[in-house]
């Protein structure tokens, strides 16, 4: 192992990565409470599912040169590699976190409302997010890839693997097939698109920020959390489900476009991490929920929660970080 991944500078950078995207998509978020987090068997699929993603969407991403855009692209690749082709959440009636997105919503085998939301989810929580958390941590692998070409290999068998037992073993539900070739199809025509995509779209129209971080923090959290509402707000309204997936894809395109217009192509740092930290914010709400509703393992999840998003704040304005980011400086686009 050491030899594979040495702990040389990059080497953490590696681990950081491969570890923060499950602390935070499934620890942070309550999908996965502590204990059953750090069973060793489940952990070990969590870190060769997320961890194995997270690693191949950035390589992907810094070597096809992809900007913030094509980031979320990618991620949205992912999410429905996760939630479509292993754990096939996406079909599965009964999963067990539908509630009731497994009637509301299904039409051909497949549950829209829950795969749109899903999506979104793992494209911004999953990979986004700590991509951009660990940009901040080691700014001097930012652009450069931090896998060798034998790395990158074994890391994408990692994957293969852990995406193969989860469809075979943890998740027995057989969905119909062609919505699942159909799914297979969407991962990799979704990274294609990515690598295809001019360079300049969606990148930001202006040089400089002309928001504060504070609005971005805001946009960030609003996201999430109005997509997460909406997601389950019309289940028994008798409205049809076409309306909450539509109004999330809408409200994504409001906020890319936000961030499009406001963000800048420069100095805009303390930006990126403000909306990162309103991302955490969201993950923070739903760990305070969940304690309030029993699952009291979950208060010290959300005090490690709320340090992360206070860790972003405090490093942005050059303060020294709590807890999970590193004092350094850095500027320029993230």
């Amino acid at each position: 192992m050491r030899r594979l991944w040495p702990q040389t500078e990059k080497g953490k950078a590696i681990w950081a990565l491969a570890l923060l995207s499950p602390v935070i998509a499934e620890l942070m978020s309550g999908s996965s409470r502590p204990h059953e987090f750090f069973f060793p068997i489940s952990f070990a699929f969590l870190v060769g599912l997320y961890g194995a993603g997270v690693l191949i969407m950035r390589e992907l991403a810094v070597s096809w040169k992809l900007g913030w855009f094509g980031v979320i692209v990618l991620g949205a690749s992912y999410g429905i590699l996760e939630e479509g082709v292993a754990v096939k959440s996406f079909f599965d009636p009964e999963w067990m976190d539908l509630g009731g997105l497994g009637e509301y919503g299904r039409w051909i085998g497949t549950n829209w409302v829950w795969a749109v939301w899903l999506t979104i989810y793992h494209s911004v929580i999953s990979i986004t997010l700590p991509i951009i958390i660990v940009g901040f941590m080691f700014p001097g692998f930012r652009n450069e890839r931090l896998l060798t070409e034998r790395q990158f290999r074994m890391v994408a068998l990692i994957l293969f693997l852990d995406v193969l037992g989860c469809a075979t073993l943890l998740s027995p539900y057989v969905p119909l097939l062609p919505v699942y070739l159909l799914s297979i199809l969407s991962v990799f025509g979704l990274a294609l698109y990515a690598k295809q995509m001019p360079k300049s779209f969606m990148m930001p129209t202006k040089d400089l920020p002309d928001w504060s971080p504070r609005k971005f923090m805001v946009l960030g959290f609003l996201l999430m959390t109005v997509c997460f509402i909406t997601s389950a707000a019309f289940i028994d309204s008798g409205i049809h489900p076409i309306v909450p997936v539509v109004l999330m894809l809408a409200v994504c395109w409001i906020v890319l476009h936000f961030i499009r217009n406001h963000m800048g192509r420069a100095q805009n740092l303390p930006q990126f991490a403000y909306l990162c930290a309103g991302f955490v914010l969201f993950l923070l709400g739903i760990d305070i929920l969940v304690t309030l509703g029993g699952w009291y393992d979950m208060a010290f999840v959300a005090i490690i929660t709320g340090l992360l998003a206070f860790d972003l704040v405090m490093w942005s304005t050059g303060r020294k970080a709590v807890l999970f980011l590193r004092g350094r400086k850095a500027c320029g686009v993230v």
